[in-house]
């Protein structure tokens, strides 16, 4: 139920997606998941350090804080006047819209949850790395010109142990249900996997879990969906269209239609899209048998097309022994660079626990090749893994002008410059810390001068820990700005760390979600 604001209210401003703004609508900021804003013009190198910026307040909320929050300026909320709005999703199945400038009662907030209807008890899934409840994961996403946040949530019905996957609408200066939502997320396709039924597989309410951000192009609203956590007999990885204005279904595609697991849960990063509305996507450990015609595509890198037809693909060398050993490429996303000279104009990345940057060219991916990855554009090795499932890579990379940017567990950050195409092949500045957890990266900069590299530092092994913030000089990264850990009085301590934490970064301020409140850090 929505509490505060009426329908009457509306967006002041052109906060869209053009550059000339400073509003984050989706996980990783933009479709290509470069991590990036470039429009960030109060904080800078000069004055983000101890003396000058800190924890300015914290917002409580209800549930853990798994989803990236979002940021709109200038948002006219009906009899409460025009706000600079956070937008925040927890696992609790609440949105909450926030003040992002100053600490007062929640703009609006949203509950899906009635007598009856609870979020689903993490003990119910078995998942063991969302918890203690599974409620909203993944990122939601905004379309300012229509005002619409669209958000997925999991809920139970107790009195019949009922699971839904519902997609919601939301107003943005309300919170108010629009479009007719919410509508029940679904998704068949014919396939011979064990879990077929009458030659069909569909997505489990219960043991399907909605990790990955949310995409939106064109229209249409692109729903990426996994597993619990490997916990299940049988899951799969999917991508699910659903048409922007009317919620309607408009495509289903599963990464392992005969076969078993190949999750898309890419440690919550966004699905990205190009400009053709081509999706593209990292599918986990599970069953690939591509190089012999199959149709099964776990441990690869995909490319979709807006019918959800598999257009391309790329499968590492190692791929099923990588996956034998739970070394997926799942546990990141896919990050499309900028147009590049050079015989590859069109290149991305893909990533993961095998600690490799694997650069593919977008118009021919490479699909597999068994003597090794050398019909890639670039094999990168950032910090190599091919044994445990609990380290290399656990955040899509981030990119910021001309270098990559990239960390691993137990590693520093790592730049890698990108010329003509080609990255370096050694790193050209790195951090002298090393970091033993998850460490989350987002980039803030005034288009190519000031340019900030963030890091979250999420302990998602023992989680009852605050995470730390960290910012790092873009152009030199032994240069450390800041830690929220080096505040006198313990001024800056962040609330306790959740997975797939990642910063967001807007008008002056860094906004941080914990397992208990969001926490907004900006100048002091």
């Amino acid at each position: 139920t929505p509490t505060g604001g009426n329908p009457a209210g509306g967006v002041s401003g052109g906060a869209g997606g053009a550059t000339t703004t400073a509003a984050v609508v989706t996980q990783h900021n933009d479709l290509a998941r470069t991590g990036l804003n470039p429009n960030e013009t109060i904080l800078t190198p000069a004055n983000v350090d101890v003396a000058h910026f800190g924890k300015k307040f914290a917002q409580p909320v209800d549930g853990w804080i798994y989803a990236q929050p979002l940021f709109v300026p200038n948002v006219a909320i009906p009899n409460m006047g025009t706000h600079d709005v956070v937008y925040v999703a927890t696992e609790n199945d609440s949105v909450y819209a926030f003040d992002a400038n100053t600490k007062q009662a929640a703009l609006w907030h949203v509950s899906f949850l009635s007598a009856g209807v609870t979020a689903v008890p993490s003990l119910d899934t078995s998942e063991s790395t969302i918890t203690p409840q599974v409620g909203i994961t993944g990122t939601p996403v905004i379309d300012v010109a229509t005002r619409t946040l669209y958000v997925v949530a999991e809920t139970k019905e107790t009195a019949s142990s009922t699971y839904k996957y519902q997609l919601h609408a939301l107003d943005l200066a309300t919170g108010a249900e629009k479009l007719g939502g919410p509508v029940i997320v679904t998704a068949s396709v014919a396939g011979m996997a064990p879990d077929a039924v009458g030659g069909m597989v569909s997505l489990s309410p219960l043991h399907g879990g909605q990790r990955a951000g949310l995409g939106l192009s064109g229209g249409v609203l692109y729903v990426p969906l996994a597993g619990h956590g490997d916990r299940y007999k049988y899951w799969h990885g999917w991508v699910v269209g659903y048409d922007a204005t009317t919620l309607a279904q408009k495509f289903v595609y599963c990464t392992t239609p005969d076969a078993n697991e190949g999750a898309v849960w890419q440690s919550g990063a966004g699905i990205a899209i190009d400009a053709a509305g081509n999706s593209y996507v990292e599918s986990a450990n599970g069953s690939f048998d591509a190089m012999s015609g199959g149709r099964d595509m776990a441990m690869s890198v995909l490319k979709v097309d807006t019918t959800g037809k598999l257009v391309d693909w790329f499968a590492p060398h190692d791929a099923v022994a990588l996956s034998n050993a739970d070394v997926d490429l799942g546990s990141t996303g896919p990050m499309l660079l900028p147009d590049q000279g050079g015989a590859h104009p069109h290149v991305m990345l893909g990533s993961g626990k095998p600690g490799y940057l694997y650069l593919l060219d977008r118009d021919q991916m490479g699909h597999f090749n068994a003597a090794g990855d050398t019909q890639i554009v670039q094999k990168v090795s950032v910090h190599p893994n091919t044994t445990s499932d609990s380290n290399g890579i656990f955040d899509t990379p981030v990119y910021f002008d001309g270098r990559v940017y990239v960390s691993a567990v137990a590693d520093s950050i790592k730049a890698f410059s990108l010329t003509s195409g080609m990255l370096s092949t050694t790193p050209v500045s790195q951090t002298q810390k090393t970091f033993a957890y998850q460490a989350h990266l987002a980039v803030s900069s005034n288009g190519t001068k000031d340019g900030i590299v963030w890091m979250l530092l999420a302990n998602g092994f023992i989680p009852q820990v605050p995470a730390a913030l960290y910012a790092f000089d873009a152009s030199d990264l032994t240069k450390e700005l800041y830690d929220s850990t080096q505040a006198p009085d313990q001024r800056d301590v962040a609330g306790l760390s959740s997975k797939f934490m990642v910063p967001t970064i807007a008008g002056g301020h860094v906004f941080v979600g914990t397992q208990s409140e969001l926490d907004v850090y900006g100048e002091l």
